[in-house]
């Protein structure tokens, strides 16, 4: 009787989104089975290796805004861990969408998804909770050809697509005079897209306007700031691999967890 329970407690809420998780632990709590472990254990790759290099700067700026609109902390190196989960997504789409509603005026509605504590050990609510984020990137109003599948950033299929999707949001937020990462101001500052900017890098300085090479010089401060270095704009952004990367050691956004904490994102 109580698993039927719970089993149409899980089905009367699947309408809204949200999953009562709790229940289904509680089921193992009562049979005396062991605390669930996370679904995603091993940590995924390191940023530089996950991602061509030119954009790391793009991810290491993402998680500096994400955790300034969520107050999640996050170890920069293993961004994609972090992230995987989908929880902190979740948090970034529910602050954004507050954000909007407060400055239009609307009735905000917070979005159900399932917390860190409560995944178990199955994947199918993680799946849900990346499921969730993308769906509402879509009814946000981000480029849709700009975003990801769930699997994308689950299964790690595609994490330059997962980066895409999220980069459309961050987009999305300054179409709607929200806070936006410096990236982006960038990309608003010169009217070029970040892929644009960075394809200066490939070009010789002598064959450049002074204004190009100003838009470089800007990239180069925004590296400086997210804590990336400053880089020499006469030379192609791979010759920072290793520098970066000595750089990324240890760095976190937000409060490094205590010795004993949990995790690459909380």
């Amino acid at each position: 009787l109580y698993l039927r329970r719970a089993r149409e407690a899980v089905v009367s809420t699947q309408s809204t989104g949200v999953c009562i998780v709790q229940v289904l632990v509680m089921s193992q709590n009562l049979l005396g089975l062991p605390p669930p472990k996370p679904p995603i254990e091993d940590p995924g790759p390191h940023l530089l290796d996950s991602v061509d290099i030119k954009y790391a700067p793009l991810c290491v700026d993402l998680a500096h805004w994400i955790q300034e609109y969520t107050g999640c902390s996050m170890e920069v190196s293993q961004f994609w861990t972090a992230l995987q989960n989908g929880c902190i997504l979740c948090e970034l789409m529910n602050n954004a969408q507050k954000k909007h509603s407060y400055n239009q005026k609307e009735i905000y509605k917070y979005i159900g998804y399932t917390l860190k504590q409560d995944l178990g050990d199955q994947l199918f609510y993680v799946r849900l909770n990346v499921e969730t984020f993308v769906r509402w990137c879509k009814n946000f109003g981000c480029e849709q050809s700009l975003l990801c599948e769930v699997g994308d950033l689950v299964e790690r299929k595609d994490l330059e697509r997962s980066l895409s999707c999220i980069h459309a949001v961050a987009r999305r937020v300054a179409e709607l005079k929200l806070s936006y990462p410096k990236s982006v101001r960038l990309e608003v500052k010169y009217h070029m897209s970040y892929n644009e900017i960075i394809e200066l890098f490939n070009e010789d300085n002598a064959d450049l306007t002074p204004y190009q090479i100003s838009i470089k010089e800007s990239f180069s401060e925004l590296c400086e700031i997210i804590g990336l270095g400053q880089i020499d704009i006469t030379q192609p952004l791979e010759a920072n691999r290793e520098r970066w990367r000595q750089n990324l050691e240890g760095m976190w956004v937000g409060e490094k967890p205590t010795e004993g904490e949990n995790g690459v994102g909380s």
